[in-house]
């Protein structure tokens, strides 16, 4: 059976709330909408007379645990409003283009990866663009509304099967159904002990390797943010992962770590991580 055709079969037996591209989706938003094209795909969302703010729908409470962030994004209103919020301003667009550029610096060290998992999709600001480089994907979320964005978002787009709402610590995937499982904005909610058992997860889904999105504390922002708590100017710490930290959560989910890639050094707390899963000894 070709890559394809398992891709295709994988999707069919996992869709617990497959969402066929176009399917009874509207408008991505209520409001009238600017596209600015970023570089590769990337792009900007501008709303007239409004700006991203702290008051946004879907902005998450930086503090709360996993189980209420696992709930959060499941509405509509929360995923109508996403896009906009995360890359309404001119910057922001430039830091998801950065981000992108990162990514594929990170499958560039990758080798015979024809299919790819994304997960979390979200509203599917990487989905297509890893279709347009010729990957099969398959977007899966906990969000059905956001993968509704997403599946509006790729209607006629090629190479992209479907979405699969799921939860990441069971997927409803058999072993090895990807070349590729990628995670962008999203370990970093969680926390260690999950995050642990969600890369085990990935990690028996992929054939091979893993993009992982990792938020480390060897920056700028850290440093400040720990100042300000310090100096009682903010009450909640940044949380974020030491590198030896990262090495174990990775070794401790059976992954080995290739590259460690800074999407800005010194300035960013991004790092986007490409892994290996290990193959047990015995195994072919």
């Amino acid at each position: 059976m070709s890559d394809a055709a398992l891709l295709h079969r994988c999707a069919q037996r996992a869709g617990l709330s497959r969402i066929e591209r176009g399917d009874g989706i509207g408008p991505r938003t209520r409001w009238n909408l600017l596209q600015r094209p970023g570089k590769d795909g990337a792009k900007g969302l501008t709303i007239k007379g409004r700006r991203p703010s702290k008051d946004d729908p879907s902005r998450a409470q930086r503090d709360r645990e996993y189980d209420y962030k696992k709930r959060f994004y499941r509405s509509a209103q929360v995923a109508e409003d996403y896009d906009f919020h995360r890359w309404g301003t001119k910057e922001r667009a430039r830091r998801n283009a950065r981000k992108w550029a990162t990514i594929l610096r990170g499958l560039s060290y990758t080798e015979r990866v024809q299919t790819i998992l994304d997960l979390p999709c979200g509203t599917g600001r990487f989905t297509g663009p890893l279709s347009g480089r010729g990957y099969e994907v398959v977007g899966s979320d906990i969000s059905r509304e956001m993968m509704g964005q997403a599946a509006a978002r790729s209607e006629g787009i090629d190479r992209i099967w479907g979405y699969v709402q799921a939860d990441a610590e069971g997927l409803p995937f058999p072993d090895g159904a990807f070349d590729c499982v990628m995670s962008i904005r999203f370990l970093f909610h969680i926390d260690p002990e999950t995050r642990v058992e969600i890369l085990r997860e990935m990690a028996r889904v992929s054939r091979r390797w893993l993009i992982l999105d990792y938020r480390h504390r060897y920056n700028y922002r850290y440093a400040m943010w720990t100042l300000k708590t310090f100096l009682g100017l903010r009450t909640t710490p940044l949380k974020r992962v030491s590198l030896e930290e990262l090495r174990s959560e990775c070794s401790r989910a059976g992954l080995s770590i290739k590259k460690i890639i800074p999407v800005v050094r010194i300035f960013s707390d991004k790092w986007i991580v490409v892994c290996e899963a290990v193959t047990p000894e015995g195994d072919s």
